[in-house]
């Protein structure tokens, strides 16, 4: 299917509601849902592809708990507090199966709210960010015979930042009742397409869709400032660089060790670590123990635009760990910039980057092999060209918001317009055609 994005200077009138959308001078309206609160990586995503449906022609309008505007929040640290959402505070004052009762009666809230703008506005189609507990939102659009894309990025009983939740059971059940009401599932991995599939979920209704980057943020090369001028080391530095929140799971620890063993092989070699998190007083006094202050350096966090123009001064870009359903965004900006890559061999990595051909990937559970990735691209300068074309050239090429919009349409339509045996067409009984 071919998408022209209708020019926005001359927007056309929108369907009358209750009507399919069957001309494609006219844009969709998309209500864009996510309970999270709309920060970090994240918002990066969720600014992402409701940007890139805007650029398509459609209207995006978001609804939230916390009311931000991830266009303004992208990026922005997670360690920052937002003093105008009691959202943040809430989440730091109830822990366990305390916070998982106010993510249940959320629900309630959701559908509430969701349906105040279903009486104010016309919606053609509902676009969520998984959450565990959520179902409201599924149930209402179904009803509504609204279609509904549900984007899931993690499920209950995987690697993740917070504990498992206390609720497992209700958390699976929920995600059953919204994966079966939603006319489309996209998925950033595929362990978690077999998961949801081992769920009963029909493979054709879920998408894999990695993450991605902004072709424009990217579509020259950039003009930062230089490397003595940002981070005050000599202009002859080799720099090895990771952008991102010090938290444990990247095992930023594990990196500061490996840099260490081999500083001494390489003199002109520089770490430096870009972000904040938790973690960062740890790493300061892991630095100071390995006696490598003077090869190490911590600038702090930096805004989600300035990431462009900062990577042009980085020589190596890493990324220390992932697992088997994360499809790390820092990787898609490291390779559209044109960088070097370091990253672990992961299911999801491996759909991204191939092995000596645009990245170096390395075993995630071994710090010998993270050690001899660092060694191989530190010793190859002409390597280091090869792998950072072709890493820019792939990513430009096939990972790109405004792809992954097409595709979440493009799959939509092709839902909605052939339902297949295996789906419920009571969920959108009418075809759904995109510019």
């Amino acid at each position: 299917m071919t998408f022209s994005p209708t020019p926005s200077s001359s927007p056309p009138p929108p369907a009358e509601p209750g009507t399919s959308i069957d001309d494609s001078r006219r844009p969709v309206r998309i209500l864009y849902h996510f309970r999270s609160r709309g920060t970090g990586a994240e918002a990066v995503h969720i600014a992402g592809i409701a940007g890139a449906f805007q650029r398509l022609g459609h209207s995006v309008s978001f609804e939230s708990p916390t009311g931000a505007d991830p266009f303004q929040s992208k990026g922005k640290s997670p360690y920052q507090r937002n003093h105008r959402s009691a959202f943040p505070g809430i989440t730091d004052l109830f822990r366990g199966i305390f916070f998982e009762l106010l993510e249940i009666g959320y629900n309630a809230v959701a559908a509430s709210r969701i349906k105040k703008r279903l009486r104010k506005e016309t919606v053609d189609l509902i676009y969520e960010r998984h959450a565990f507990f959520l179902w409201q939102p599924s149930a209402l659009a179904r009803r509504r015979k609204i279609p509904m894309v549900i984007e899931v990025n993690e499920l209950v009983g995987d690697e993740r930042v917070r504990a498992q939740p206390c609720l497992s059971w209700l958390a699976r059940w929920s995600d059953r009742i919204a994966f079966r009401n939603a006319s489309l599932i996209t998925v950033v991995s595929p362990h978690l397409k077999r998961r949801i599939v081992a769920q009963g979920i029909p493979e054709e209704k879920i998408l894999i869709l990695p993450n991605a980057v902004d072709e424009r943020e990217y579509s020259y090369p950039r003009e930062g400032k230089l490397r003595h001028e940002r981070f005050d080391l000599p202009t002859e530095s080799l720099l090895i660089g990771f952008i991102g929140w010090f938290v444990p799971w990247h095992q930023l620890d594990r990196l500061i060790r490996c840099f260490a063993s081999i500083a001494p092989d390489f003199p002109s070699a520089r770490l430096v670590l870009v972000g904040e998190g938790e973690l960062q007083k740890e790493l300061e006094q892991l630095i100071t123990s390995l006696g490598i202050c003077d090869r190490v350096s911590l600038p702090g966090a930096v805004p989600h635009t300035e990431i462009p123009d900062l990577l042009t001064t980085i020589d190596v870009c890493i990324v220390p760990q992932s697992n088997s359903y994360r499809s790390p965004i820092k990787l898609f900006e490291y390779m559209a910039s044109g960088r070097a890559v370091i990253a672990p061999r992961t299911e999801p990595i491996e759909m991204v980057a191939t092995d000596g051909e645009d990245a170096i990937l390395f075993d995630p559970d071994s710090a010998e092999d993270l050690t001899r990735a660092l060694r191989i691209l530190l010793d190859d300068a002409s390597l280091r060209e090869k792998l950072g074309r072709a890493a820019r050239e792939r990513v430009l090429n096939h990972h790109t918001w405004l792809r992954n919009a097409e595709l979440v349409l493009g799959s939509l339509f092709d839902l909605t317009a052939d339902p297949s045996p295996n789906s419920n067409s009571n969920s959108h009984p009418t075809p759904i055609q995109f510019p």
